[in-house]
């Protein structure tokens, strides 16, 4: 990644002194301080301590930046401010949901995925090492005066003209292109709907119908979802991609991971043995506006045999983005019904 700095074009401040008992500068952040999303992860804010803050400050921010995310203008992990001039320190956990650890008069700024709290890493796999700063701001007022729902980029601006010193600490994380990595794609799209709303569509058959992207679906019998194991049938139509002269035939969708609110997967059996074993699945999670909305499909457990028939994916990343797109629609009609 590139070498750039974060505060070339902010106005010069004095240095002070920041450290973690949970990642050393330079160092590589634990597991724990890595997203929920990925594996081990846990969304954990780090524990904080800073001193030699310059005379005159009368509250903190700390801010938790990937410049090195691939967006064009980084990500934004963590902002809390209004931390009064007599604290120090925060404990590891401070930035739950609650800002449980937080002083009184503090809080929390939305993210980039719009959550007031900690999310942890989660650098794109085979993206290389990402630089995620840890900076406390020293500033020259009690409070910097913006509202709640603002977003730390507004933070920093607001901060520009107030700020007397950082404190830098700087985390790094990496996700191996590994060839498990490798055979699954994710598509996120806000859908502005609450996710239960979301979620009823996801565990009906006929809104598998109802929001296929390929034409293939033509109708689907069964009751809704309730857990892992659970079984719809699919009438199929592989005419309508003109590729592979299947005609009409029908699959059974086996629900794989079921979390009520949260995450549904599955995969299809149809008339040919073994099965794929290929895994689609939504993630949901609430977000300002609506609810962030995550389709996958995961084809890193597929049988040996289908591999050497089959080129995978057999569904690409714009279908999966289309399918959003159509299961938003798909929800507004349903609550306009």
């Amino acid at each position: 990644m590139s070498a750039n700095d974060p505060f070339a074009r902010l106005p010069e401040a004095a240095s002070f002194t920041v450290t973690s008992t949970t990642v050393a500068n330079g160092a590589a952040w634990p597991p724990e301080q890595f997203s929920s999303g990925v594996p081990g992860g846990k969304d954990v804010s780090p524990q904080l301590s800073w001193s030699g803050a310059p005379e005159g400050t009368r509250s903190y921010a700390v801010t938790v930046y990937d410049l090195d995310a691939p967006t064009g203008s980084g990500f934004w992990h963590w902002a809390v401010a209004d931390i009064p001039a007599t604290v120090t320190e925060l404990p590891e956990g401070a930035g739950d949901d609650t800002g449980s650890g937080l002083p009184d008069g503090a809080f929390q700024l939305p993210n980039d995925v719009r959550q007031a709290r900690f999310v942890g890493a989660a650098p794109p796999a085979g993206h290389g090492v990402h630089r995620y700063f840890v900076v406390v701001h020293a500033l020259d007022v009690e409070s910097i005066g913006v509202p709640a729902d603002a977003t730390p980029a507004f933070l920093g601006f607001a901060m520009a003209g107030h700020t007397l010193g950082r404190a830098v600490l700087v985390a790094t994380a990496g996700t191996p292109a590994t060839s498990e990595s490798a055979e699954r794609i994710e598509v996120s799209r806000l859908v502005p709907a609450p996710a239960d709303a979301v979620f009823a569509v996801l565990t009906d058959p006929k809104g598998h119908v109802d929001i296929d992207a390929s034409g293939m679906l033509m109708d689907a019998e069964g009751h809704p979802v309730q857990r892992p194991g659970d079984r719809f049938l699919v009438h199929m139509d592989r005419e309508a991609l003109g590729d592979f002269p299947l005609g009409r035939y029908d699959v059974e969708v086996v629900i794989t991971k079921l979390v009520p609110g949260e995450e549904i997967a599955w995969t299809v059996e149809g008339q040919f043995r073994p099965y794929v074993r290929h895994i689609y699945g939504y993630r949901l999670e609430p977000a300002e506006g609506g609810t962030l909305v995550t389709s996958y499909y995961d084809w890193s457990e597929v049988d040996e045999e289908w591999r050497r028939r089959v080129v995978f994916p057999v569904i690409s990343e714009s279908a999966l983005k289309a399918t959003l797109g159509i299961l938003e629609r798909t929800v507004r009609r349903r609550a306009a019904a």
